[in-house]
């Protein structure tokens, strides 16, 4: 994986999720929350939340569904819009308007009757899937095998189309691409690459091919290695501001790690959609002159739980080991959150898989934060 994709993934990923959070509706939602939540076959009217370590709808929605989780399937057909934010997702049934997804794995195996969207470590759209409208795809590996009614654009690592693409084709940064046998691109090939398209024998493209040769950014990248020291001053940054919150907030603190350990799913679930809705509430927000305090209030929010993501995550995992190994009153928790934050600031520096880590363990933090407020909240209201 080129550092160019790398680069850019993050930037797009936010950009995109901004963007498709426009389609949230502004009337009441079914929610459905839990650590496995099935939708049971039926027909129910949506707009459908979902949120959950494991979800499978198989009930046909009449309306939009929004899930956020680790492994999501949709087996029913949703006549509106799918927004998701997963590990996994899988799409057996039919998609009536567009998908719109952030995820470590996209399995796609019917028709979304507009567009795709898709911001992935893999995205596969198999031989019986359609896209009617445009694909637009940032990811690590992409598989076109299905039927593209029009354009397929993207970016990423490597790419493969194998079977019929309506118009064109626009990947602005590919570290590989072939183009199999069964391709048909009904328009002009445009790819930018380090390396030369593989096109088979038996592909057919309408119009023009045309490359833009770009220098391969591993090269670059290489020599310079990781910064280790900047890391090092990240750990001992972060385990300064562990001390300062856990002398200063120590009850609120202790709540974002129960949530975490008793709640996984939840947290990531309602985590994932904080990270999708929380930009639009603050723009909206700022919209009304009314707003701008409580927008500005949010935002700054936002920042700090996405900066201090990997401390709360990290104390968790510290009390966990503690706890699971019996270093409770043996050692003080300085040394196990030490433990915990160090191993996610390395996981974090793995090639690709790091960056979706870090994005997991953001919408935890995000998850455990709103959890734990609700329930302080909600805590004080019974105690008055």
């Amino acid at each position: 994986m080129s550092s160019f994709f790398k680069r850019r993934a993050v930037k797009l990923a936010v950009a995109a999720l901004v963007i498709l959070s426009l389609a949230l509706p502004a009337g009441a939602m079914e929610k459905v929350t839990g650590n496995s939540v099935i939708v049971p076959a039926g027909n129910i009217t949506g707009p459908l939340f979902a949120a959950g370590s494991y979800i499978v709808v198989d009930a046909d929605v009449d309306g939009d569904v929004f899930a956020a989780g680790q492994d999501i399937t949709i087996n029913g057909d949703i006549k509106g819009d799918l927004l998701a934010a997963a590990r996994t997702v899988r799409i057996n049934g039919r998609v009536s308007g567009n998908l719109r997804c952030a995820v470590s794995d996209l399995d796609l195996s019917n028709e979304i009757g507009k567009s795709l969207t898709a911001v992935a470590a893999q995205v596969r759209l198999h031989e019986n899937s359609e896209v009617q409208d445009d694909a637009l795809v940032f990811a690590g590996a992409a598989l076109f095998s299905g039927k593209v009614g029009r354009q397929a654009l993207g970016a990423g690592g490597d790419f493969r189309i194998n079977g019929p693409i309506g118009g064109s084709v626009h990947f602005w940064g590919v570290d590989n691409l072939t183009v199999g046998q069964a391709a048909s691109i009904n328009g002009d090939l445009n790819y930018s690459s380090p390396n030369e398209a593989d096109i088979l024998p038996g592909a057919q493209i309408t119009g023009l091919t045309k490359w833009e040769q770009v220098q391969g950014a591993e090269q670059k990248i290489r020599p310079e290695g990781i910064n280790w020291f900047a890391q090092l001053l990240w750990f001992i940054a972060g385990v300064v501001a562990w001390g300062a919150f856990i002398l200063i907030f120590p009850r609120l603190w202790s709540g974002f790690s129960e949530k975490i350990l008793h709640s996984p799913g939840p947290a990531l679930g309602w985590g994932a959609l904080a990270l999708i809705a929380a930009p639009l509430a603050s723009l909206l927000l700022l919209i009304t002159v009314i707003g701008i305090p409580l927008s500005l209030t949010l935002i700054i929010a936002y920042l700090l739980t996405l900066y201090a993501a990997k401390i709360i995550v990290g104390d968790a995992i510290g009390r966990f080991l503690a706890a699971r190994f019996g270093w409770e009153g043996r050692l003080h928790g300085i040394w196990t959150f030490m433990i915990g934050f160090a191993a996610l600031i390395l996981l974090g520096m793995i090639p690709v898989a790091g960056f979706f880590i870090s994005l997991i363990v953001a919408a935890v933090a995000l998850g455990a934060v709103i959890l734990a407020v609700v329930r302080s909240r909600s805590d004080t209201v019974t105690s008055q």
